[in-house]
This record gives C-alpha cells, structure tokens and sequence, in this order.
C-alpha cells in the first residue's frame, strides 16, 4: 500500500479474503485504519457452546450441518486437490456443475440459486475460471491453506484493530456479536442481516456496502 502511495488504508473481505484480512486485522500494518468482515473464522468454545443462547444454538447447529452436509468440496480439496483439477481443467461441464453446487450450498436460495443470481452472473463467474484456467490453483489454495493451518494458521489472540462485521442469516457459519465481543477489541459497527448468504457481494450489495461505510464512518 505504500508503494501505491496509500498511507492510510482499510480491508474487506468474506471467504478466503476474510483469511487474508482477519490476518491483518492480528497483524496491525503500519497505515491498516480498520477492517470489515461478512465471514468470521473461528471455533466456539466449550464455554460458548454450553452457555448458548436460543439464537447461538442456531448458528452452531447451522455450522455443524454446513461441515457434515455442503463441505464435501473443501474436504476434497484440501486433501487431494489435483483429484478435481484434471476434471476442472478438462470439462467446461464438471467446472460448471462444481461451482453451481456452491451457489446451491451456501447462498440463500433454498437450494434454488437461479432465483437469486441471474444465469448470466454465474455464468460470468464459471467463465472467469474456465478462461484463465484456474479452477486447479483454485483447488490447490485449499490444500495449501490446510498445511498453513496446522502450521498455526490464523492467530487466536484478541484482534486490536478496529473492525465491522455483518453477518447474513443465510451464511452457513456465523457468529453473535457476544461471541465477537471476546474476539475483537474494538467492534465499530455489527450489523445482522435477515436476507443473504455467503455471496454477500452477490446477494445483498446495498446492505453489505452500507456496512462498510459505516464502519469506517468513525475511523476517518
């Protein structure tokens, strides 16, 4: 960023880019004001799980059929990533039935994306791997984030750069603000949306935009 001639500078991210900027937000950069988040990482703790409220159960219950049903991709991917690759890279169908089934799994659509992403934006999207080929070094980036996690992966310290972070009833792992209040030092805006799901960008653009704003309305 400061070759970019930025000396002061935020980041945002859901995903693996909320890998990339819960990273960050542990590492406090020189220049790094805040950071957003619409995907926290993390593992509830024992205390957290008994002590539940009726909303936290929900959300665990929702994490824990995320992993037994809908992370079959990761699993593969993270353990034999090149078994998929051949097929990512070869057919045009087997790279579009693969990415489909993540807008199925994990947006809220009740299983039913097209009726929440218009067919050309998926299709941009498959298209955006199939031309540049990079449905195998997608792959790959599982595996390679799984040998980084057992080599210690992201801290598990309080993170003291301020942060927003929205979170959409429809994402398969979610947090309470209370669970976040433990994580975070200092939470400058929350924000629970009803709607949407782990295509924020996609599903609610006005909503996640307008959190951004507003987390870093303060840190101006």
């Amino acid at each position: 960023m400061a070759r970019l001639d930025y000396d002061r500078w935020a980041a945002q991210g859901g995903d693996w880019g909320a890998m990339v900027t819960l990273t960050l937000g542990h590492i406090c950069p020189p220049g790094l004001a805040g950071i957003h988040l619409n995907f926290v990482p993390f593992q509830p703790t024992e205390a957290e799980i008994a002590d539940a409220s009726e909303a936290e159960q929900k959300m665990l219950s929702d994490a824990r059929r995320y992993d037994a049903e809908y992370s079959g991709y990761m699993k593969l991917m993270g353990t034999r990533p090149q078994s998929v690759a051949f097929a990512l890279a070869d057919s045009p169908v087997g790279l579009a039935a693969w990415i489909y089934a993540l807008f199925q799994d994990v947006s809220d659509s009740g299983g039913a994306p097209e009726q929440v992403f218009p067919l050309d934006e998926m299709i941009d999207d498959i298209m955006l791997y199939w031309l540049s080929n990079a449905g195998p070094s997608s792959a790959r980036l599982y595996w390679e984030g799984v040998q980084a996690m057992r080599q210690g992966g992201i801290p598990q310290s309080k993170v003291l750069t301020p942060v927003g972070i929205s979170m959409f009833a429809g994402e398969q792992v979610r947090l309470s603000q209370r669970w976040a209040d433990s994580r975070f030092d200092r939470i400058t805006h929350f924000a629970e949306h009803p709607r949407g799901g782990h295509f924020a960008a996609l599903e609610g653009p006005e909503s996640l935009v307008a959190d951004i704003r507003e987390t870093f309305r303060t840190l101006r």
